[in-house]
């Protein structure tokens, strides 16, 4: 009885040890990336998590955007994301398109059926065999579950575009913005379905609660002081394409989003 004893014994200490280094490690490789210098040529400039699962599916959601210098043509731009398994990961995004300044905009998202990621992310860019860091000034990023929008601290509002729709004649935009605690702000979309030839306005409204999934919630304002703001506006049926910005006016200063000077496009869902 004794020996065995001592061979339970040994083996919860070998299970101990084991599970101690594990968390080790990951403690060790998070400090290393938060000691990461942050580079001017990769910059982090919204992330997105919802929950939006079903009765009948699973889903968890993270999107990304993030901003490089076109230092090359051959490329990698990537999110470092850490798993609930304790490794961390690639998260390749793609690239969406060409900005002011010679710079560019890569795009990615993940939909697990499980929650596969845990809160702590960097951003990764690796071009003419170096490697860049955005690791929040030291700080990694941190986004739970369901938590919405985060934007760069440079940006004051950002247009949604997976949850700004075109249907029939209805034109929903969705947008992100940054609370601002003195005084209320007002969110417009112009838009225009002739070329700019002529332009309309619509206020959005804002959304305390924001749903995301079957009795999922995102909530106004989140962790980050971003809020959601939407409204539905109705074109004539023979419309297939509108073009249109956002503008945020607080405290009598102006905010756009308006697609890094292009504007955005939206066609018309059938």
């Amino acid at each position: 009885m004794r020996k065995i004893y001592l061979v339970v014994v040994t083996m919860l200490v070998l299970c101990s040890c084991s599970t101690d280094k594990d968390v080790l490690d990951i403690e060790n490789e998070s400090i290393e990336l938060a000691a990461k210098s942050s580079s001017d040529n990769v910059k982090l400039l919204r992330a997105w998590t919802s929950n939006s699962s079903s009765p009948v599916r699973r889903r968890y959601v993270r999107r990304f955007a993030v901003k490089v210098k076109n230092i090359a043509f051959q490329k990698e731009v990537a999110i470092h994301h850490l798993t609930n398994d304790g490794v961390w990961v690639d998260i390749p995004l793609v690239f969406q398109q060409s900005i002011a300044n010679d710079e560019e905009v890569w795009i990615g998202e993940v939909t697990p059926e499980t929650e596969s990621y845990a809160d702590q992310f960097v951003v990764k860019y690796k071009v003419n065999g170096q490697t860049y860091w955005d690791n929040n000034n030291g700080a990694n990023y941190s986004m739970l579950v369901n938590m919405g929008a985060y934007l760069a601290p440079n940006i004051e509002l950002s247009v949604d575009t997976f949850y700004t729709r075109f249907y029939g004649n209805n034109f929903n935009i969705n947008v992100d913005a940054r609370r601002n605690y003195g005084a209320p702000g007002t969110i417009e979309v112009v838009y225009t379905t002739d070329g700019w030839v002529t332009t309309k306005r619509a206020a959005l409204s804002y959304q305390r609660y924001f749903r995301v999934g079957y009795a999922h919630y995102i909530q106004s304002p989140n962790q980050f002081d971003i809020d959601k703001w939407e409204t539905s506006v109705s074109v004539d049926s023979n419309i297939d394409t509108i073009e249109y910005a956002v503008v945020y006016t607080v405290n009598d200063q102006e905010y756009w989003d308006n697609n890094h000077g292009k504007n955005y496009t939206i066609t018309k869902q059938n």
